[in-house]
């Protein structure tokens, strides 16, 4: 690198020429030059010490570095199962995922819970129940208003008007029988989570009419429990298919029907 002119000795001289160059400032702009050459010289072997500190210090923690991994790969080779003792046995535990707690009132259960009582039946449904027809004196139970409007001679002459009953000479019938309405309430009356959550049960009493046609109407609850299960009964017999008619002195007749549908919630013991 080349100095510069300014700091050259020809320049000094010719600045201090016929002038005294025992003076202070001649001495040291005669040393300016050394004095730079110096400090460079000091900062680049600072420079150098330090690079050469970084780089013996990094291959220090390097090395150690490789001595420890080397270490634990040999521990980790090394390693056996635990072995049982006597009387004991291993058991792999698996990981899961993990599902958010869902918050329920205590007592509930997410059982299948038995919507349909099967031993309580307080009216003979289809040609499996029992026919009581024969205790009861029908004649209580004819229609004896055979002519409605009686009161009003403009109108057309009515013939007797069919009345549902609850007692017929042949049942109205489920297609399939007593088991097959059974598993059809066990399947359309939904036992709900939410009401299970809030511990609902009990037993209603749901009746209804089946018309001449076999069609199911006048769908009505004669006992209720929780409204929620209300609900659930009422879609599921909207749900029937059409009867079997029953007939009364061997003519088809409405015949109104009365189950009773019993809702259990199961709770575990202990």
């Amino acid at each position: 690198m080349n100095e510069s002119p300014l700091l050259s000795r020809e320049w000094n001289d010719l600045v201090f020429e016929n002038r005294n160059k025992q003076y202070g400032a001649y001495v040291l702009r005669k040393e300016t030059g050394k004095r730079y050459r110096r400090v460079g010289m000091i900062f680049l072997g600072v420079f150098l010490v330090l690079a050469v500190i970084a780089g013996v210090l990094g291959y220090f923690i390097y090395k150690k570095v490789q001595e420890i991994s080397t270490e634990i790969n040999e521990e980790v080779k090394h390693l056996e199962p635990v072995k049982t003792r006597n009387g004991f046995e291993r058991k792999n535990i698996s990981v899961g995922r993990r599902a958010v707690k869902v918050a329920t009132t205590p007592g509930g259960r997410n059982t299948a819970p038995i919507i349909v009582d099967r031993r309580t039946v307080t009216a003979p449904i289809g040609i499996d129940g029992p026919d009581d027809s024969k205790q009861i004196d029908r004649s209580e139970l004819v229609d004896q208003d055979i002519h409605h409007n009686a009161d009003q001679p403009d109108l057309p002459v009515e013939g007797p008007q069919l009345t549902a009953t609850e007692v017929v000479e042949e049942m109205p019938q489920f297609p399939g029988g007593y088991k097959a309405m059974v598993k059809f309430l066990d399947d359309n009356i939904v036992y709900s989570g939410a009401a299970q959550r809030l511990q609902l049960d009990g037993t209603c009493e749901v009746a209804f009419v089946v018309q001449p046609d076999g069609s199911i109407t006048d769908i009505e609850l004669t006992k209720k429990t929780q409204p929620m299960l209300d609900r659930a009964v009422i879609t599921g017999i909207k749900r029937m298919p059409k009867w079997k008619p029953g007939k009364h002195k061997g003519k088809v007749s409405p015949v109104r029907v009365t189950i009773p549908i019993t809702f259990v919630l199961f709770k575990d013991k202990g």
